[in-house]
This record gives structure tokens, sequence and C-alpha cells, in this order.
């Protein structure tokens, strides 16, 4: 069993890893023939997406405002974009963070997407495996935060519940004694929307069989947090390593980055940073998301 430490750094290694090895195929149906063993091996670097972009800024906010300030966020966000605009944001969270850089606040700006109705994408959720490390081992402030951290850009009930799933499911894998009925009755338990209760009733259909085509059929793999982040959690609870959790997200397809950065999140706090294959440490930001792991584990009173 990894040390409490080194699964804080894989969570955040974790991170960046499935989303670099799933960016290139972002949208595709299915993973390249031997993809991983042939044409990853080859490249000098493989870049991350906006998935581990907006973790870093999030991670950043955090420690130096030693909690959740929405507006440093906020703030931390749009610069982020703005400093490096190709890395794959949609074009909703664009215009949210546009106006922030204009002057608009940034609640204004998030509640006015959609109509008013709020994103209900899984933004909120591909970030917020720091706030699981910032407030851990501290369930109930994980879940607190996680839902503060989705609204700087995701106001929409869903997708506010998608980053709280993902922040509790990452909690959980953090834990010594980790055993997934636990994380399963404790969303059976704290699941608010009907999206994401239907759901949790088909990830535990599928999870009995673990066939991956019925789970990317019934779960998702969109950009909506009610058909992606239960796809996550079903291929970490289905792969033995953070090898196979990884491959099992990849192969869903869709939107592969935010999938395999929310499960590689999940599968490097459960195995830690030595899971990591060698050849996939050479992606970009690596050691930083490492090194913010490691801030985020001083902080703590483990």
């Amino acid at each position: 069993m990894a040390s409490i430490r080194d699964r804080f750094h894989g969570a955040m290694a974790g991170v960046v890893v499935g989303d670099a090895l799933g960016f290139p195929l972002e949208g595709g149906r299915t993973v390249p023939g031997r993809y991983l063993e042939e044409t990853v091996p080859g490249l000098r670097r493989l870049d991350y997406s906006d998935d581990t972009a907006l973790t870093l800024a999030l991670a950043e906010s955090l420690l130096q405002c030693d909690g959740f300030d929405g507006a440093d966020m906020a703030r931390r966000f749009a610069a982020t974009w703005a400093h490096a605009l190709d890395r794959g944001y949609g074009s909703n969270v664009a215009k949210v963070f546009r106006s922030v850089l204009a002057g608009v606040d940034w609640k204004e700006a998030a509640e006015s997407q959609f109509g008013g109705a709020g994103s209900y994408g899984n933004g909120g959720a591909m970030r917020v495996t720091p706030v699981a490390l910032w407030a851990y081992p501290d369930l109930e402030e994980t879940a607190r935060l996680a839902a503060e951290t989705a609204t700087v850009t995701h106001t929409h009930p869903v997708g506010v519940e998608g980053a709280v799933i993902q922040a509790v499911a990452v909690h959980y894998a953090l834990s010594d004694e980790f055993q997934p009925a636990r994380l399963l009755a404790d969303l059976d338990e704290r699941i608010e929307t009907d999206g994401f209760r239907a759901k949790l009733g088909e990830l535990e259909s599928c999870l009995e069989n673990g066939d991956d085509d019925q789970a990317r059929r019934r779960l998702g793999n969109s950009v909506a947090a009610d058909g992606s982040v239960m796809t996550a959690i079903y291929c970490f609870l289905v792969g033995s390593g953070f090898e196979e959790t990884i491959r099992r997200a990849l192969a869903m397809g869709g939107d592969t980055d935010t999938i395999a950065a929310m499960a590689g999140a999940l599968a490097g706090a459960r195995y830690g940073l030595a899971a990591i294959p060698s050849d996939w440490r050479r992606v970009e930001g690596f050691d930083q998301m490492a090194t913010l792991g490691e801030m985020l584990y001083r902080r703590t009173d483990l």
C-alpha cells in the first residue's frame, strides 16, 4: 500500500496523466491500435488540456488564499484561459472568463450561462481534485468546498453535484481502508439530482458485469457532468490498478481527456505516484502537479 503522502502526489499527477493521454483522442469513438504501447512512448511530450490548467489554478488559489476565494479563483481561471487559448476550453466558459476579465462579478458571469440556468458540464468535476486533498480527512468540508469551487463557472445543480461526487470519490480513494461499497452508500445518501440518481443505479448495475461497452452506453462519455463523472468512477472501481483504470477510461471515447483525468485522480489517490508508468510521466506539468500534491499534503496533520 502506498503511503498517504505518495497518494496525495498520485492524485494530482493522475489528473495530468489521464488528461494528457486523453487529449489527443478527445471526440473519438475508439482508441487507435496500440496507442499506449507504440504512439505514446515515441512522443517527446504530451500537452495537457484545460482540465489540468484549471486544476493547477484551483490548487494555487486554495494555497495562496488559505481556502476558497471566489473572486481570486475566477481571476486565476480567466488569466489561465487567456494565457493559452488552445487547450480545449468550451465556448460558454470562455464567455465567462471574458466577462471576468472585463470586470464583471464572477457570480454574475457564471450564472448568466444558458439563459440563467447555469452550466451542467463536467468542468467543475474535472478540476476538483485539489479540494479533496485540501480538506482531507474532513469529508463534509470536502463536499462543501467542492460545491463552492464549482459555482465559479458551473451553477446548474448537475454541474455542482458532479464536482461534489468526484471530490467525495477522491476522498474515499485516499483512505487506507478503501471500500467501494462505502463510497456507493455515501453517494446513495448524498445525491439529490434526478440525473445523477439514475446514473448511480446504472453504475451499480455496470459494476456487476464489468462490461465497458455497456458502461459507455449507460453511463455516457459526454461533456455533461451526469454523462461522465460516473463513467470515470466506473473505470476506477473496475480497474485493478492505475494503468488499467486509464486504459478503460481512454476506451470510453467521447470526452476522453476529462474522463481519464477524473479516473486518473481516483487511481492516483488509491495507488500512489509510484504506480504511474514511467512512459506516461513525460507529460507537460507532471512535476508541477506532483509538487502541488506535496504542498497540499504538508498543510494537513497526517
